[in-house]
C-alpha cells in the first residue's frame, strides 16, 4: 500500500501565504483591468476627466475675459463672486460651497482642487473639482452609489471572502490531521488497543507524534498480553495451590472430629478445640484463596464453613448475605483471636470501640478480613510493642454513616513499595518467599471483602511511626 504523501508544518503554511498572496494580487490586477475595460467602453471616466474639464472652462473664460455660465458644462463645479465676496452664481451647495468660500479666503483649496480665474472688475470665479472616477452618464450618478467606493467595498469582499475560504481549507486539513491524531491518543487512553486508523495524518510533523502512538499502542498491547498471561499463569497456580491443600485438611478435620468423640481430659479437649477451630479459619482462607484465583467479585467465602468428611466437598462457597451483628459480640471474637496472635509474638493486642450495637455486614467475610489485617500487623510489631484496633461509626444527620476500622501497629511501617503493592495478590515485601506461612493474600483479600461492602482499604503510614490499614464502608438505618 502507497503510503500518503505528507508535507511539513513550515512548507503547509508557506503554501498558505503564497496562495493567499497570489490570490490577493490577482484579485487587484483583475479589479484593475476591470476598471480599464470600463473606462475603455465609456461608463466610467477617468480620475483626471473633472480637472480637465476645470481647466478648459477656466482657459476660455480668461479669454473671453468675462464670467459665462455656459462656458462650463456639466462636469464643472463652480462658484462665481463679486467683488465683495458675494456669490452671484454657482451650481455647488452645502458643504461644498463652503469649501469655496474658505477657499477665497485663505486662497487655499480644502477636500477640494480649484481652478481660479480672476476678472478685470474684481469679480472672481473658482472651478472645483478632485481626482476621482465619475460614471459616464450622468444620470447614474445621481442613482448609484461612489463608484470608487463601491469598486473599493466590493474589492475588499471578494478578498475577504477569498482569504477565508483558503484559511478554511488549510484549517480544515490542520483540523482533520489533529482530530486524526487526537482519537488515536483518545484510543489509547481508553484502552481500546486492537484496530484504529493510526495512519498517515499528512502532516510531517503530526506524523512522528502518530507514529510514536502507534509504537506506544504496539508496546502496551503486547505489555498487557505479557501480563495477562502472567496474571492467568498466577490463578492457575493460586487454583491448584487451594485445590491441593483441600486433601489434607480434609483429613485433619475429620481425625479430629473423631478426637472430639473420644473420652479427653481438659487439655486434650482445648487441642482439639484449636485444631477444628483453625481447620474453619483454613477453609475460609481456601474459600477466599478460590475466589481470588477465580477473580470474581461475586465469590464470597462461607459463613462458618465445616470440613467435609470426603473429598467431595464443595467447590466453591457460597455466597453471604448482609446481616445485622452484634458488634461487641463481633469485636469480642475478633479480639480473642488478635490477643492470642500477639501474645504469640511477643505483642499487646488493644480494642478500641465507639460503643455502637449493631452494624449490617457480612459477618465471616468481615471478621476474617480484620484478623488479616491484625495478623500482618502482629507479624511486622517488635516484641513488647502494641497492635490497636479501633471500631466506630461516622453517622450523618439522615441517617446514613460509615463504619470504619482501622489497624495500627508501631512496626518500621510499610515501604513505599508496599504502600502501592500491598494489596496485589502474592505480594509479600520479600525478596523470597517468607518462611512462616506468609502467602501475600491477607491485604488482597481484606481489600475484596471492603470492595464487597461498598468500600475500600487504605493503607499509609502512622505519623509517628508505623503502619495504618483502614477498612472502610457505608452503613445505613
Amino acid at each position: 500500500m502507497e503510503k500518503r504523501r505528507n508535507v511539513s508544518l513550515g512548507a503547509l503554511l508557506w503554501r498558505y501565504l503564497i496562495l493567499t498572496g497570489v490570490s490577493a494580487a490577482a484579485l487587484a490586477a483583475a479589479w484593475w483591468i476591470t476598471l480599464m475595460l470600463l473606462m475603455n467602453a465609456g461608463f466610467v471616466l477617468p480620475a483626471r476627466t473633472q480637472s480637465d474639464h476645470a481647466s478648459d472652462a477656466a482657459a476660455a473664460m480668461r479669454l473671453q475675459g468675462s464670467f459665462d455660465a455656459s462656458l462650463a458644462d456639466e462636469l464643472c463645479n463652480y462658484v462665481y463672486f463679486a467683488p465683495d465676496g458675494t456669490v452671484l452664481e454657482t451650481n455647488l451647495s452645502g458643504r461644498r460651497l463652503a469649501d469655496a468660500k474658505e477657499a477665497r479666503r485663505t486662497l487655499e483649496g480644502g477636500a477640494w482642487f480649484y481652478q481660479r480665474v480672476d476678472f478685470s472688475d474684481g469679480s472672481l470665479c473658482l472651478f472645483q473639482f478632485d481626482y476621482s472616477v465619475l460614471y459616464g452618464n450622468e444620470a447614474l450618478r445621481g442613482v448609484l452609489p461612489d463608484f470608487e467606493l463601491a469598486s473599493l467595498v466590493l474589492l475588499a469582499v471578494v478578498l475577504v471572502t477569498t482569504v477565508t475560504l483558503i484559511t478554511r481549507h488549510y484549517t480544515r486539513r490542520l483540523r482533520r490531521a489533529a482530530d486524526k491524531l487526537a482519537a488515536a491518543s483518545a484510543r489509547i487512553a481508553e484502552g481500546q488497543l486492537e484496530g484504529g486508523d493510526f495512519s498517515s495524518a499528512g502532516v510531517r510533523e503530526l506524523d512522528g507524534a502518530m507514529d510514536a502512538m502507534r509504537t506506544l499502542k504496539e508496546n502496551l498491547s503486547g505489555s498487557l498480553q505479557a501480563q495477562w498471561r502472567m496474571e492467568q499463569q498466577r490463578a492457575e497456580q493460586m487454583a491448584a495451590l487451594a485445590h491441593d491443600l483441600k486433601t489434607p485438611l480434609t483429613i485433619i478435620g475429620g481425625n479430629a472430629e473423631l478426637l472430639a468423640e473420644d473420652a479427653l481430659s481438659d487439655a486434650q479437649r482445648a487441642n482439639v478445640d484449636a485444631i477444628l477451630r483453625n481447620t474453619r479459619y483454613a477453609g475460609e482462607y481456601i474459600a477466599s484463596l478460590r475466589a481470588l484465583a477465580a477473580g470474581a467479585d461475586s465469590a464470597d467465602t462461607v459463613k462458618n464453613p465445616e470440613p467435609a468428611a470426603s473429598d467431595g466437598a464443595q467447590e466453591h462457597a457460597a455466597p453471604q448475605e448482609t446481616e445485622r451483628v452484634s458488634l461487641p459480640e463481633f469485636l469480642a471474637e475478633i479480639q480473642a483471636q488478635g490477643q492470642a496472635l500477639c501474645r504469640a509474638r511477643g505483642c499487646v493486642f488493644r480494642l478500641v470501640a465507639d460503643g455502637t450495637s449493631m452494624l449490617p455486614m457480612r459477618r465471616a467475610e468481615l471478621l476474617r478480613a480484620l484478623v488479616n489485617l491484625v495478623e500482618n500487623a502482629a507479624r511486622y510489631t517488635p516484641q513488647g510493642g502494641a497492635v490497636t484496633l479501633e471500631s466506630r461509626v461516622r453517622r450523618a444527620p439522615d441517617g446514613a454513616g460509615r463504619a470504619v476500622f482501622t489497624v495500627r501497629d508501631t512496626g518500621p511501617g510499610f515501604t513505599p513499595e508496599a504502600l502501592a503493592k500491598g494489596m496485589q495478590p502474592l505480594y509479600t515485601g520479600e525478596k523470597s518467599r517468607p518462611q512462616d506461612g506468609h502467602m501475600g493474600l491477607g491485604l488482597t483479600f481484606a481489600a475484596d471483602v471492603a470492595r464487597r461492602h461498598g468500600g475500600a482499604l487504605a493503607l499509609r503510614n502512622a505519623a509517628g511511626g508505623g503502619a495504618v490499614a483502614e477498612l472502610s464502608f457505608p452503613v445505613w438505618g
